[in-house]
């Protein structure tokens, strides 16, 4: 190396101890390397000694310490605080209402609840912070263990789990942590499908790679299926199913696998109804024969919505039979107390929290990146439009919580989930296209990657 290319190795040294995100270096030192010595050769071809072509781009470029700054701003980790400062309004409207059900609820077996609400809202705290931080293009590379271990735990769960509401879902870990696997596997399997076929589908998507894509779904919902989890069944297929069409763009085909999925669950609704969701359906069907039965629950609902006002009724709501299961709906119970002004505000904060949700995807370069966000705010979609409708009492009640409002451990995939959106928002301006390319040719050709 000839001691004018060791200036402008100097040079590039200074401007890149200037921008903190080391991801973009080797690209800000090929970029405006190459361009350095453009105008190297230039003045070399005009009769300039290459010392003083060298010296000449250094001038041209300028002081090292201020452009290297510009870039810095150009390329820095970003935080998203629009959602960040959504989030913590939500989480506070989380512990209130958790706070107004603990004191006003008599049962004993209650009582506990608020601090149980703390620690999975804390819990969930520390994940999503953990995740702002991970690279989660890793993600990509355990993508197939990650694939396998979750279909594991998923066959071998009904030996380890307790049941819950006839569904074995938890497992009890050590130290009293409890773990919802099959909702773990609503979350985390879409992911990993998807950076397992995001590049197979996107360069050749031909009957082959759709195929595979059909078996690594349909794996997890037979097992699903058999756990009589209907409720993460049907949101994984889902979400499944748009991811299926993002992926590939073929948006004809993505309709008609949904009308025979569509198909299928109606049939397994009828002959093998584990889960009781014609029951459930007819219930809310006719609600006027079934109010002080099977219908209880989607009555009351109706009745407090409607005896709410605009005011609410107050913190000293009485507490009836219905109103011992608030913690299962928050929104009802932020109504009954706060009024129908408390819904509507809640409804605007959840619709303007998803649409930013939303229109973090343009601002994403990297597909895999993309392809994550589209599928953590879709789940996070479809579990909030079921929420608000069953605050109506309109619709057959599910086991679907709030997200980030509802009680329960939940919270810490809700929290983690959106520490991986924060997370990828923070990189957008600092991922190496370079790089990613590279990474991307090595998955392709094994020779190169060995």
């Amino acid at each position: 190396m000839t001691d004018q290319h060791a200036k402008i190795k100097h040079y590039l040294d200074q401007l890149c101890s200037q921008v903190k995100a080391r991801e973009v270096h080797t690209d800000l030192r090929d970029e405006l390397g190459n361009h350095m010595e453009e105008m190297m050769l230039d003045k070399e071809q005009e009769g300039f000694t290459q010392e003083e072509a060298a010296m000449y781009a250094i001038e041209q470029m300028g002081d090292p310490a201020v452009v290297g700054k510009s870039m810095h701003r150009l390329h820095r980790h970003r935080m998203h605080w629009g959602l960040f400062i959504g989030l913590i309004g939500l989480a506070t409207v989380s512990l209130l209402i958790m706070w107004i059900f603990t004191t006003n609820v008599t049962v004993t077996l209650y009582q506990d609840l608020y601090s149980n609400h703390v620690i999975y809202t804390v819990m969930g705290f520390i994940f999503m912070m953990f995740f702002i931080y991970f690279d989660y293009r890793k993600f990509k590379r355990a993508a197939w263990w990650i694939y396998i271990l979750l279909n594991a735990m998923l066959w071998i769960n009904p030996v380890l789990s307790s049941t819950y509401d006839g569904i074995n879902r938890f497992w009890v870990l050590p130290f009293g942590f409890v773990l919802d696997v099959t909702t773990a596997s609503m979350w985390i399997l879409p992911l990993a499908i998807g950076a397992i076929m995001l590049d197979k589908l996107r360069s050749n998507c031909n009957m082959q790679s759709i195929l595979t894509y059909i078996a690594m779904v349909a794996l997890p919902i037979v097992l699903l299926f058999l756990m009589s989890d209907w409720v993460r069944m049907f949101l994984f297929g889902t979400m499944s199913i748009i991811l299926f069409g993002w992926l590939t763009r073929k948006w004809l085909y993505t309709a008609l696998g949904a009308v025979v999925t569509g198909s299928i669950f109606v049939l397994l609704l009828f002959f093998a109804d584990q889960y009781g969701g014609l029951k459930r359906l007819a219930v809310v069907l006719n609600l006027q024969e079934n109010r002080y039965g099977s219908g209880y629950s989607n009555y009351s609902i109706i009745e407090i919505i409607r005896s709410a006002g605009w005011w609410g009724n107050g913190m000293d709501t009485t507490f009836d039979s219905f109103k011992t299961s608030y913690k299962d709906y928050p929104g009802v119970l932020l109504i009954d107390v706060f009024g129908w002004s408390a819904g509507i505000l809640l409804l605007v904060g959840i619709i303007w929290f998803v649409v930013s949700m939303v229109k973090m995807l343009p601002r994403i370069r990297d597909d895999f990146g993309r392809m994550i966000v589209v599928s953590i705010t879709t789940m996070f979609a479809l579990q909030i439009i079921y929420s608000l409708a069953m605050s109506t009492g309109k619709v057959p009640i599910l086991s679907i919580p709030f997200p980030f409002i509802g009680y329960g451990n939940h919270l810490m995939f809700d929290y983690a989930m959106l520490g991986l959106l924060l997370g990828i928002y923070r990189r957008k301006d600092t991922i190496s296209k370079k790089n990613d390319k590279m990474r991307q040719k090595m998955d392709a050709d094994p020779i190169i990657s060995s």
